[in-house]
């Protein structure tokens, strides 16, 4: 069917300017771009004056722990303008025990979002604390950054771990390296019911915030078999939403498997590519010690490691990502990369290497990825947060350190292929508040335009994965992937930039629907034929 849409400004986004007041569109496609309704179309839709702008990519999220813990978990903290609540300990034992009542029959506890710099006692809660409030159920509590938990007596030891004398606090690697076995469990309590649930939510969600495709960061290594992984794979092929799945292993033969299963071959993000912690855990990699409690945050790998990973993923056509938030982290990775990749413009419509948060480069660093076809995937939205209401960063790190943050702009302006993400579910995968981040980032100087800030969740996006030709921009002959937004983005001023959503978004030219989360959707969806992930 050929539909024209009409009357409102359809933003192409190869300029900031280009604006064009009608599109059609024909078996998927973009076909056509004018300023007149006039030509014989199937359908035609009145967009009232409405803007339209191409779909949007979250270039970092993590799809299986964003459909398990929004089926199984609650937020124990809650960000707003009033400030953080609960403030201290009290408050959050008062929300464990209402959840716990209101939730009998819920075999594991989740709790996210606790925020240790916004209370009191400054630490998370201890396993007898937790033993208390549940009444000696099985509990883990995440941190907000996802980088340190806490948990009860029965859950260490339905993980295997010895209870006694333990505090159930973790940081760092105790931390990092079992997070497989964490949510292999967590998995094991999702009924059908639950599941179907949570891939409507997050359906839904996208649709509702003009996001069309994911990159999913999943995969455990600190597991012998990784059958929820497996699983995700199997479902996300047959998701409305398009998944790019970037296998979480160290070891490239255990990706292998699901290279047939993919576009392109990639693998790497979190999970054992994790070269730091982050800032709230005291675990990303800093020379200098933390300024409240003189921790010293190290890189998990040696140097020789990570540079033999990256030359090996490189030899193959693999494409490769890797966490790094520290600046002794971000030294590493880059180093590694500048290794083995030719400085200079990147091959058009090939797969981009990755450095993923890169939140606190050296200057070193910061010039290095200047000359280097590396993509940069950036979550602003924290340290928006951070700022305003969390005040971990000025607890914890001195000036020098918060002021050595990445440098949107500046990256940006030399032409390094910034993508944004949300770190879900870390961050809410709303992509309008990541793009509030970057248009009020914490050091004002280094902040970008709407444009600048659309475009990282638009165009870099598509480069980033070697798939400008079909997507990005509207365009003729490219997919017909949009959103419609009632007023005009690249206007948006302040904290206007934050308070979008998508009157309804487009894909391959048909309007995504709402889901209800039934059994008899969850079935539909394993019917589907897969697509390539």
């Amino acid at each position: 069917m050929s539909t024209l849409y009409y009357g409102g400004a359809i933003h192409t986004l190869r300029t900031p300017e280009e604006c064009f007041e009608a599109m059609g569109v024909e078996n998927g496609r973009v076909v056509w771009l004018g300023h007149t309704a006039a030509g014989r179309w199937e359908k035609r839709v009145d967009l009232a004056g409405m803007h339209v702008y191409p779909a949007l990519t979250d270039s970092h999220l993590h799809l299986l722990y964003t459909l398990v813990l929004a089926a199984n978990s609650f937020m124990i903290c809650q960000v707003g303008p009033g400030g953080v609540e609960p403030g201290d300990l009290a408050g959050a034992e008062r929300r464990m025990r209402l959840y716990c009542s209101q939730n009998p029959r819920q075999k594991i506890v989740v709790a996210n979002g606790y925020i240790p710099s916004a209370i009191a006692e400054k630490r998370l809660p201890t396993r007898r604390e937790l033993d208390e409030w549940t009444g000696g159920k099985s509990c883990v509590v995440y941190s907000i950054d996802g980088h340190s938990s806490a948990m009860s007596t029965a859950m260490l030891r339905a993980l295997g771990l010895a209870a006694e004398g333990h505090s159930g606090q973790f940081w760092g690697e105790e931390h990092e390296f079992m997070q497989g076995r964490v949510t292999g469990l967590i998995a094991r309590s999702v009924t059908p019911a639950m599941l179907a649930k949570g891939i409507a939510n997050f359906t839904n969600e996208c649709a509702r915030c003009g996001i069309v495709r994911v990159c999913a960061l999943d995969g455990n290594g600190d597991v012998e078999r990784d059958v929820t992984t497996r699983l995700l794979a199997f479902l996300a092929a047959r998701m409305d939403v398009d998944v790019r799945l970037f296998p979480q292993y160290m070891d490239l033969e255990r990706a292998r498997p699901y290279f047939k299963k993919q576009a392109a071959p990639r693998m790497g993000g979190c999970g054992e590519w994790e070269l730091d912690g982050a800032v709230g855990a005291h675990t990303a990699a800093f020379g200098a010690p933390y300024a409240d409690n003189g921790a010293l945050g190290h890189c998990y790998y040696s140097d020789e490691a990570v540079r033999a990973k990256v030359r090996q993923a490189a030899q193959q056509g693999v494409q490769l990502t890797c966490h790094a938030i520290g600046e002794d982290a971000i030294r590493q990775i880059v180093e590694a990369w500048a290794a083995v990749l030719p400085e200079g413009a990147r091959r058009a419509g090939a797969p981009m290497m990755r450095v993923d948060h890169f939140e606190f480069p050296r200057r070193e660093a910061v010039e290095q990825v200047k000359r280097l076809p590396l993509a940069i995937t950036v979550q602003p939205g924290f340290s928006w947060l951070d700022k305003r209401y969390l005040k971990s960063y000025e607890q914890y790190l001195p000036p020098e350190k918060i002021a050595q943050q990445v440098p949107l702009r500046e990256l940006y302006e030399a032409g390094v292929c910034l993508c944004g993400s949300s770190d879900s579910p870390v961050q809410s995968i709303d992509p309008f508040a990541q793009m509030l981040g970057m248009t009020e980032f914490y050091l004002p100087d280094q902040a970008l335009t709407p444009y600048q800030a659309l475009r990282t969740y638009t165009v870099n996006p598509a480069q980033m994965l070697g798939e400008e030709t079909e997507w990005g921009t509207l365009e003729e002959g490219k997919r017909a992937d949009f959103m419609v937004l009632e007023k005009d983005f690249l206007a948006a001023e302040g904290s206007e930039a934050g308070a979008f959503c998508a009157e309804y978004t487009v894909k391959d030219g048909r309007r995504l629907t709402p889901q209800r989360g039934t059994a008899a959707e969850l079935a539909g969806l394993c019917l589907k034929r897969p697509k390539k992930l």
